[in-house]
C-alpha cells in the first residue's frame, strides 16, 4: 500500500522525508530505507547538513502540534540532539519555528517568531548551540550561493489557499553587498527557493497550478519546468544536482527536465491507525437526560452513548457521525446521524433496536426536539429553515424560514399542540441581530406573532400547565458608563417575560387576589397575544436560560466579565448562577452557583446540571437531593481510519453548505472532495490527514480556510520558562543584552528581573544550581520551569549574587510593549512632541485594549500616526475607525482644570496610516476604510488580502475546527476586490533587509516626514 510522503530533502543519493510522523532516510541507488525517529511527536521539514553528517528537523509537540523546536540526528552515531528550546508557536496552517538554511560554514539557520512580538519569523544562526540574530527582517529561507545572499520572504507552502495573490505572497530577494533587491515578485505565491544547476529555482502557482520555475539571479529569464495540473508540486528542495518534491503524497525527483517518481516501499505497519480507547468526557458535544431522570445520553466523538445516572451498562450507538441525541417521553432515543452515506434521524429503543429512520435532505440539522406526545419532531437546520417531522407518516413539512439566521431555539407545549420558536428577523439587524417569538399551531397550521420585532427575544418555553409562554428578552435598556472611554454600554439588559396564551388567564403578576377571579383556563387564544407580554419583577441580568418548575422558574444568568478568554478559539467555559424565582413570593433566591448549563427531565422532576470540566449532578427538584454523575467511567473505542474518512467528508460538506458563493460551490461540485478522497488510503497519521484536508480546502482559493486543533499528537509539549531578556554567548559567558521592562505598573506586564537589581550586561552564571556553559544555555536550563520560582546566579561588578525569580510562560507581550513604546518615543522625539503614535496589533480584544490604552493621550497632539502593521484581524475595526473619524468642532472650557475638545478624543491635525503585508482580515478592512473615509494617506505595503469571514459552529470528530469562508466583504470602491488581493498603500515603502541591518524603520520614517509636511497645510481648530 502506498504511504503519504512529505517534506523531502536530498543530498547526492541520500534522501530524507517524513511519513507516519517520523523521519526516514532513503538511498536512491541501493533503495535502502531506514526509520530515524520513533514517536517523538510530529516530525516536519527535515534538512540534510551540507556535510551530510546531520539531519535537522522541526518537531511539533502538544495535542494539536502547537509547539515546535529544532532537533538533529547524527547520521554517523545515531545521536538525537535538541537544538533549540523555544517552544515556538506552530499551527496546522503556519509553522513559525522552522529550518531556513545553512550559512557558508555549514551552521544551521532557523526562522522563528519566538523573539518577535508578532507571528512573523526572523532569521537566526545557531553557533555552538546558541542563537544569533541575523537582523535581516522577516524571512523563511536563506541561501548563500557564490557571492549571493538569497532570502525567501513569506515563501511558505500554502496548500490551504491556492492561487494566493495577496500582500504576503512569497517573494525572493537577493544581494551581493547587503543591498537587497526584490528579484522575484509574481502575482501569486512563491515558495521553496533553491539552487539547481547553478540557477535559482522555486515553486509558483501563478499560472493556475503549482509547478517548478526558474530565473537567473536577477529575476530575469523566467522558465517553467514542470506542467502538473492534477495536484500541486510542494516542498521542493535541491542539492544543486537534483530536485526532489512531494505531490499527491508521493515523492518525485527532477533532473534535466525529467521527472521520476520514487517508488519507496515501507512495509512496517503504522501504530497510528490502530483502534484505541479514549475518555468520552474529553469529546462531549451534546448531552441530555431522559423522561424519568434515570438515564443520561451523550454524544462523544460522534458516538451516541446512554447509560444510567448512577450505574448500569453503557449502550453505544456507534454510527459515525452522530450529532444530536434526544430522549422521547417514552424513553425512545432520537439520534441525528450525519455522514457521507446518511443524513438521517434515527429512532431507537433503549435496547438499541432501530425502530425507524427518516432521511433528511435539507442541509445540516442544528437542533431538534420531539413533541411530548411522541408524534412530531421539530427540526432547525443550517439553512435558516424550521421543519416538523411527522413520526407516524414520515412527512417533513417546512413551517418557517428566516433570511438572517438559524431557527434552532424552540420548544413544544406540554400538550404538543403549539411550537414556540425564536425567529431571527430579516428586516432588523445589528451587532447581535434581532429576533422575535413566534408560535405555530399544529391544529390550525397557522403562525402567530408572540412578541414585537426589533429586540432580541429568545428561549421560549411553556409553563408546566401550558397557561403561559415564558421567554427571555434583551429589552430592558439601562446604559452603564464605561470606566475608561467616554461611552455607554448595555452589559445587563435581559429579563424574563410571560405571555398568557389561553382564554380566561390573567397576567401572571396581576395584583387581583386569586379569590376574586376564577382564572379558569380556556382554549388557546393566540390572535392578540403580542399585546400581552409582561415582564418579571427581577433585576436585569445576562440571563441565558429559563426553565419552568412548579410555582416558579429557574433562571440561569452569567456574570458580566471580560471577553478575552472566550474570543475566537480560546474556548473559555462560561459559568453562572441559577436563581429560583417564586411566583408567590415574587422574588428570586440563589439555587445553584458555577453552572455551565442545565436541563430538565420530561417528567419535570429532575435537573441535569452541568458544571465546568464536564462534571454533572442530577438534582431532584422537590427534595433538592443531589446525585453526582460519574462519567469518567465512560470510554469509547475509536477507529482512526473510519474517523478520518468522515472528517475529510465533513470538511467538504461544510464547505458546500457554508461557502459564501453558491456559484463557486456549484461550479466545482464534488470534484475537490473526490480528488483528495483518492489519496485517503495513503494516510497513516492525523497530521497527514490535516495536510490532505488543507489541500482540499485550498481548491476554493479563498482566505480563512483553516483547520485548527484536533488530536495530532500524543506527545506533551513542555514549556520553557522565560525571563523577559535577550542574551548573547560571548567569551564563554551568557551576557544579558536587553531586559524587556514592559509597563511595570500594569498587571502581568513586567520582566521578572525587575524585582531584582539585575542589570543589562550582567552575566548569568547558573540556573537552579546548574552552571551555564556552551552545552547549557539559559533556555535549555529553563525547559520545564515555566511559571516557577527559580534560582539564578548573576555575576556583576566583580561579585556573584543569587536571586529568586518567577519565570514567565510567554514574554511576547513584553516584547510587544517594547516595540510600541520605542516607536512612540521615536515619533515624539522626531516631531518635537507634536505627533502622536498608536499601534493596533489586531482587531480583536487585544487590539481594542491597545487602542484605548493610549489613544486619549496620543490623539490630543497636533497629528497622529496610526500603525496597522502586523494587525492580526478580528472584528472591531469599525469601532476604532469611528473614533478616529471624529472631527473637532469645539471645546469644553471649565473655570478650573483641563480644556477638553468636543468631541472628546478628536484629532486636531492630520493623520497617517501605516500598514504592511502582515495586516490582514479586519486589519485589511481597517486599513482600506482608513483610506476610504479620507482619514489620511496610508504608507507601507499591500495588506494580506483575506476578508471573507468565518463563524464555525460544527467541529470534526476530534474537536478540530474547520472554517468555511462564509461572509464576503464588499466596499463601494473595490466591490469584492479586497479578497485575495489586499489594499494598496497610497505611498509604497518596504522595509528591506538592509534597513533591518541598520536598525531603520523606513516606513515609520516616511510617515513622520509626510505628516510633518501635512501639518503645514492643516487648519487646526484653536480656541479663540
Amino acid at each position: 500500500m502506498e504511504r503519504y510522503f512529505m517534506y523531502p530533502d536530498i543530498n547526492d543519493n541520500l534522501v530524507v522525508f517524513v511519513n507516519d510522523n517520523d523521519l526516514w532516510k532513503y538511498n536512491i541507488n541501493t533503495k535502502n530505507i531506514e526509520r530515524l525517529t520513533n514517536n517523538l511527536g510530529i516530525v516536519t521539514n527535515p534538512k540534510i547538513s551540507p556535510d551530510k553528517r546531520y539531519v535537522y528537523f522541526r518537531l511539533m509537540t502538544g495535542k494539536s502540534g502547537e509547539s515546535s523546536d529544532i532537533y538533529s540526528i547524527d547520521l554517523e552515531r545515531g545521536n538525537l540532539t535538541r537544538v533549540t528550546y523555544l517552544c515556538g508557536k506552530s499551527t496546522s496552517r503556519r509553522m513559525y519555528t522552522s529550518i531556513a538554511g545553512f550559512d557558508k560554514n555549514g551552521n544551521l539557520i532557523i526562522s522563528t517568531d519566538a523573539y518577535y512580538p508578532f507571528g512573523t519569523p526572523m532569521l537566526y544562526r545557531i553557533v555552538n548551540g546558541n542563537i544569533e540574530p541575523l537582523n535581516l527582517g522577516p524571512a523563511l529561507n536563506i541561501i548563500y550561493y557564490a557571492d549571493y545572499t538569497i532570502i525567501g520572504r513569506n515563501t511558505i507552502d500554502m496548500p490551504h489557499w491556492k492561487r494566493y495573490k495577496g500582500g504576503t505572497r512569497g517573494k525572493i530577494l537577493s544581494c551581493k553587498n547587503d543591498d537587497f533587491k526584490i528579484i522575484i515578485d509574481l502575482e501569486s505565491n512563491v515558495n521553496s527557493p533553491m539552487i539547481y544547476n547553478d540557477e535559482l529555482y522555486f515553486i509558483s502557482d501563478h499560472e493556475g497550478s503549482a509547478n517548478i520555475y526558474s530565473t537567473d539571479f536577477t529575476g530575469g529569464n523566467l522558465k517553467k519546468h514542470t506542467d502538473f495540473k492534477d495536484y500541486y508540486v510542494r516542498n521542493a528542495s535541491s542539492d544543486n544536482k537534483k530536485i526532489i518534491f512531494q505531490k499527491s503524497g508521493s515523492l518525485f525527483t527532477f533532473q534535466n527536465d525529467i521527472v521520476e517518481k520514487l517508488e519507496i516501499n515501507i512495509n512496517i505497519p503504522s501504530v497510528n491507525i490502530e483502534s484505541r480507547i479514549v475518555k468520552a468526557t474529553d469529546y462531549l458535544t451534546d448531552y441530555k437526560i431522559n423522561y424519568t431522570g434515570n438515564l443520561i445520553g451523550l454524544i462523544s466523538r460522534g458516538q451516541a452513548l446512554f447509560t444510567g445516572i448512577k450505574t448500569g451498562p453503557v449502550m453505544n450507538i456507534n454510527k459515525l457521525k452522530n450529532q444530536i441525541i434526544e430522549f422521547m417521553n417514552n424513553n425512545d432515543i432520537i439520534i441525528y446521524n450525519y455522514n457521507e452515506e446518511n443524513n438521517q434521524i434515527l429512532l431507537y429503543s433503549v435496547d438499541k433496536t432501530l425502530k425507524k429512520f427518516f432521511d433528511f435532505k435539507n442541509g445540516i440539522i442544528f437542533s431538534l426536539k420531539a413533541s411530548p406526545d411522541g408524534k412530531y419532531i421539530a427540526i432547525g437546520n443550517n439553512r435558516f429553515e424550521l421543519f416538523i417531522l411527522n413520526l407516524e407518516n414520515g412527512n417533513i413539512n417546512k413551517i418557517d424560514e428566516s433570511e438572517s439566521g438559524t431557527i434552532d431555539d424552540f420548544s413544544w407545549s406540554n400538550d404538543s399542540i403549539l411550537l414556540a420558536y425564536s425567529y431571527p428577523e430579516s428586516e432588523y439587524y445589528g451587532y447581535n441581530g434581532s429576533s422575535s417569538i413566534k408560535i405555530f399551531d399544529l391544529k390550525t397550521n397557522k403562525k402567530y406573532d408572540a412578541t414585537t420585532p426589533g429586540a432580541i427575544d429568545f428561549k421560549p418555553v411553556f409553563s408546566n400547565d401550558d397557561n403561559y409562554l415564558f421567554y427571555l428578552s434583551k429589552r430592558s435598556l439601562d446604559p452603564v458608563a464605561d470606566q475608561l472611554v467616554f461611552n455607554l454600554g448595555y452589559p445587563k439588559i435581559t429579563k424574563p417575560f410571560a405571555i398568557p396564551v389561553k382564554e380566561n388567564i390573567f397576567p401572571l403578576f396581576s395584583d387581583i387576589p386569586e379569590e376574586l377571579h376564577e382564572n379558569t383556563p380556556g382554549e388557546y387564544k393566540l390572535d392578540n397575544i403580542v399585546q400581552l407580554s409582561e415582564v418579571f419583577p427581577v433585576p436585569a441580568e445576562d440571563y441565558a436560560n429559563i426553565i419552568p418548575v412548579n410555582n416558579g422558574v429557574l433562571l440561569l444568568h452569567y456574570p458580566v466579565e471580560g471577553s478575552m478568554k472566550y474570543y475566537l478559539f480560546n474556548n473559555g467555559e462560561k459559568t453562572g448562577n441559577i436563581e429560583l424565582f417564586d411566583f408567590k413570593k415574587k422574588k428570586s433566591e440563589l439555587y445553584e452557583s458555577e453552572v455551565v448549563n442545565y436541563l430538565i427531565s420530561g417528567n419535570k422532576k429532575f435537573l441535569l446540571i452541568g458544571k465546568s470540566s464536564n462534571k454533572f449532578i442530577e438534582r431532584e427538584i422537590e427534595t433538592k437531593k443531589d446525585e453526582d454523575i460519574n462519567l469518567t467511567r465512560l470510554n469509547i473505542t475509536i477507529e482512526p481510519m473510519n474517523e478520518w474518512k468522515n472528517m475529510l467528508y465533513e470538511t467538504f460538506n461544510l464547505i458546500k453548505e457554508n461557502y459564501w458563493s453558491k456559484e463557486k460551490v456549484e461550479e466545482l461540485g464534488d470534484a475537490p472532495y473526490l480528488k483528495y478522497k483518492k489519496l485517503l488510503n495513503k494516510v497513516s497519521t492525523r497530521f497527514e490527514l490535516s495536510d490532505l484536508i488543507r489541500e482540499m480546502q485550498g481548491e476554493y482559493s479563498t482566505s480563512h480556510s483553516y483547520e485548527i486543533g484536533g488530536d495530532l499528537s500524543n506527545v506533551e509539549s513542555i514549556s520553557v520558562g522565560k525571563l523577559g531578556i535577550d542574551y548573547e554567548f560571548k567569551n564563554n559567558n551568557y551576557i544579558i543584552t536587553k531586559i524587556y521592562k514592559g509597563d511595570p505598573s500594569n498587571e502581568n506586564e513586567k520582566s521578572p528581573l525587575l524585582y531584582t537589581d539585575i542589570k543589562e550586561n550582567d552575566i548569568i552564571k547558573s540556573i537552579n544550581g546548574v552552571s551555564l556553559d556552551a552545552a547549557n544555555n539559559p533556555d535549555k536550563l529553563l525547559s520545564g520551569h515555566a511559571n516557577e520560582i527559580i534560582t539564578i546566579e548573576i555575576g556583576n561588578r566583580n561579585k556573584t549574587k543569587k536571586y529568586y525569580v518567577k519565570t514567565m510562560i510567554d514574554e511576547k507581550y513584553l516584547r510587544y510593549r517594547e516595540f510600541v513604546e520605542r516607536n512612540r518615543k521615536y515619533v515624539h522625539e522626531k516631531t518635537g512632541d507634536k505627533i502622536g503614535y498608536i499601534h493596533i496589533p489586531d482587531m480583536g480584544m487585544n487590539g481594542f485594549n491597545e487602542f484605548f490604552r493610549i489613544y486619549d493621550r496620543e490623539a490630543n497632539r497636533s497629528g497622529l500616526i496610526v500603525d496597522f502593521r502586523f494587525n492580526g484581524g478580528g472584528f472591531v475595526s469599525q469601532l476604532l475607525l469611528e473614533k478616529l473619524s471624529r472631527k473637532r468642532i469645539g471645546y469644553d472650557v471649565p473655570r478650573r482644570g483641563i480644556i477638553t475638545p468636543y468631541p472628546v478624543d478628536s484629532v486636531n491635525g492630520p493623520m497617517v496610516g501605516l500598514t504592511n503585508e502582515y495586516a490582514g482580515s479586519d486589519g485589511d478592512i481597517g486599513t482600506h476604510v482608513f483610506k476610504l473615509m479620507g482619514l489620511g494617506k496610508v504608507i507601507g505595503t499591500r495588506t494580506w488580502g483575506g476578508v471573507v469571514g468565518i463563524n464555525p459552529k460544527i467541529k470534526l470528530l476530534d474537536n478540530t475546527t474547520v472554517t468555511q469562508p462564509q461572509f464576503a466583504t464588499w466596499f463601494k470602491d473595490v466591490k469584492y476586490g479586497m479578497e485575495n488581493y489586499g489594499t494598496d498603500p497610497d505611498i509604497y515603502v518596504e522595509n528591506m533587509p538592509q534597513d533591518f541591518i541598520k536598525s531603520r524603520d523606513v516606513q515609520l520614517d516616511t510617515a513622520i516626514e509626510y505628516i510633518l509636511k501635512e501639518m503645514n497645510d492643516y487648519k487646526k481648530l484653536d480656541l479663540a
